[in-house]
């Protein structure tokens, strides 16, 4: 399967090619559009994005994942772990593991909640987007 570079090339030298047919190594013409996959055959139609009030289109936030929030809550928990075990010095080594590990575990239902609310911030302002229109 193509990359997505390859693919914007390939649509680039279509879009910006005059020639009608392709000779091919055997030195028959095909016409472009027989070359053209289906997909590329059809119009585009742009899809309603949502806007910022300075008009660019804004990145759609994926959905919230418990996955991708154990990956980054995990990640930060680690961090604040270490943080607590070798920088913040003061207190009883149980005690500092013990705040780090809380830490840790906090992070995760806080990075799932932060990304649920961006999702529903994005699917509210497409919906009023699609209400002016």
């Amino acid at each position: 399967m193509p990359t997505r570079k390859q693919r914007r090339r390939r649509a680039k030298d279509f879009r910006h090619d005059m020639r009608v047919f392709e000779v091919d190594s055997e030195g028959n013409e095909i016409a472009l559009a027989e070359l053209r996959t289906p997909d590329e055959r059809k119009p585009k139609i742009k899809q309603q994005q949502a806007k910022s009030k300075s008009g660019r289109p804004i990145k759609e936030p994926p959905l919230p994942s418990w996955n991708r929030a154990v990956k980054r809550g995990g990640t930060m928990g680690a961090l604040m772990l270490v943080a607590f075990l070798f920088v913040l010095k003061s207190g009883p080594l149980p005690q500092r593991i013990g705040i780090g590990l809380f830490y840790g575990l906090a992070f995760i239902p806080l990075t799932y909640w932060i990304d649920r609310t961006a999702h529903r911030t994005y699917q509210r302002r497409l919906a009023k987007q699609a209400a002016k229109t």
